[in-house]
């Protein structure tokens, strides 16, 4: 008796939520749909060994989606999950649909909180407002003597593994950009002081959560927060992260020591962050305008600061290590770059400058190309909050639909970016060439508002190497790369970054 009771709860339950969505049911039926996935059980098949097969199951999705216009419908678990690799619908889902899908990005905000990437709109507007000006023109131009000096320093530290043979890159360059990012927007100099071991620490820690993170988010049986909290992944993703959080925290602490002293009626009156002579760091006007009523709390800060540690310390060093690896698998291409440093700088010691910078055309090719063929974020999420009718495919996405926009995708669609959609060619984005829609900073109101500073890092670093060393690495036989990658958070390679450095 009891047990047909219950059958009878379940079964009223299921038809009620049946029918409160049956909008939901009724619009997405004709979406394509990727293949042995559908409600309830959703991406259970996908998500056993999740993390070593996110790469290629994506992969075969995007490929699909070519074929469908550009769309396809996945179920994850109850959720109804829309995939896009059409240039269209992906700048109108980017400009229209604000939201982030906080569901699917949960883990990851445990990380950053309601930091600016995956903030809701309520908050992400108020404080973009604010972090803006940190990324002027005035204010980038200002860091070129910061990364002219770091990047002599990593130069006379490659210089040591000259000739040594085979080493992977990844750990000094994610160490460079990790100090580099806390110099220039923090004005943090050596970290707090921080020796090596506590730096590769503290980026082991930043390594562990991303993929905790990233594991989560392909286990559905993971997802209830409850049953997550009682497993080994949660205590070992708290005590990453609380590292993370304590750097964050003993980092605001010193500089609140430093600027105890200084006018904020005077700094006020400063019209524009970064206006006078002076240049503050980013860490300093947010510090400084949290001690005014409206500022930001000391939660905020954190949320804040976290986020640009490790979204400009990993994103930036995974272009950067991308672009280094292709270039020793591809020496022609190589030799081109060189050929153009050798022809813009007027000695193998000359300082950098942006403007310098900017007339490297060729490396502005390459570092694109590669930017294109393996973005650090492969994809970004979007929440519907109101019904949208799609531009391309004509389709109507209910509401309360996540929908993942594929960068990776949108990139190698043949039927934008021609038949080599799959090649290194960096020629393809010369100036007039045709391309298709390139976002490897997402696009629309929510894009990353570090684009220009990560693109700045990049050809500064790749320049400084290219001067002095020529990279070596087992070439491709062909004009497709052969990176096999992995997803943790980030697209990054799967077997590390070995080369070999040799003087020129």
């Amino acid at each position: 008796m009891y047990l047909l009771l219950v059958s009878v709860v379940l079964l009223l339950w299921y038809l009620l939520f049946r029918n409160k969505r049956r909008r939901l049911y009724q619009l997405a039926e004709p979406i394509p749909g990727a293949k042995d996935t559908f409600p309830y059980l959703g991406i259970v098949k996908y998500s056993y060994n999740a993390l070593e097969k996110v790469v290629s199951i994506t992969e075969n999705l995007c490929r699909e989606s070519y074929k469908t216009g550009g769309i396809q419908k996945i179920w994850a678990g109850p959720l109804l999950v829309i995939g896009l690799t059409n240039p269209a619908d992906i700048e109108y889902v980017s400009k229209n649909c604000l939201e982030k899908d906080l569901f699917l990005m949960k883990s990851v905000r445990g990380i950053t909180g309601d930091g600016g990437i995956f903030a809701p709109v309520s908050i992400w507007s108020r404080r973009r407002k604010v972090i803006i000006p940190a990324f002027s023109p005035k204010i980038l131009n200002s860091f070129m003597d910061i990364f002219s000096r770091r990047c002599a320093d990593l130069v006379d530290k490659l210089n040591d593994l000259s000739g040594t043979g085979t080493f992977d890159i990844w750990p000094i360059i994610n160490n460079f950009t990790l100090s580099s990012i806390a110099e220039t927007s923090l004005g943090i100099r050596n970290l707090g002081g921080m020796n090596d071991v506590v730096v590769s620490d503290f980026l082991k820690s930043v390594e562990e959560v991303f993929k905790l993170a990233s594991n989560r988010t392909f286990s559905v049986w993971l997802w209830p927060d409850w049953i997550y909290k009682l497993s080994w992944q949660y205590r070992h993703f708290t005590k990453h992260n609380d590292k993370i959080k304590n750097l964050t925290n003993n980092i605001i602490r010193k500089k609140r020591n430093e600027l105890k002293h200084v006018d904020l009626d005077a700094y006020e009156n400063q019209a524009v962050f970064g206006q006078d002579d002076k240049v503050d760091s980013f860490l300093d006007h947010l510090i400084l305008l949290s001690q005014r009523r409206n500022g930001f709390t000391d939660t905020e800060l954190r949320e804040e600061i976290t986020t640009f540690l490790l979204a400009a310390t990993d994103t930036s060093a995974v272009a950067i290590c991308n672009t280094i690896l292709l270039l020793g698998k591809y020496p022609k291409i190589q030799e081109k770059v060189h050929e153009e440093l050798v022809r813009v700088f007027e000695n193998a010691n000359e300082k950098l400058f942006k403007d310098v910078l900017n007339d490297l055309k060729y490396l502005d090719m390459v570092l694109k190309e590669s930017l294109r063929l393996y973005p650090p974020v492969p994809t970004i999420t979007r929440m519907v909050t109101e019904e949208i009718k799609l531009p391309s495919s004509g389709f109507t996405i209910p509401v309360e639909t996540g929908i993942i926009i594929s960068i990776w995708g949108a990139h190698r669609d043949p039927n934008y970016w021609g038949p080599d959609a799959d090649c290194f060619r960096p020629e393809r984005f010369e100036a007039g060439g045709k391309t298709g829609l390139f976002i490897p900073f997402s696009t629309g109101p929510r894009n990353c508002i570090g684009y220009q500073y990560a693109m700045l890092t990049a050809k500064s670093v790749i320049a400084s190497i290219l001067r002095q060393f020529k990279v070596v690495t087992e070439e491709e036989d062909g004009p497709i790369p052969k990176i096999e990658c992995k997803y943790s958070l980030m697209l990054k390679a799967k077997h590390g970054y070995p080369i070999k450095l040799e003087l020129r």
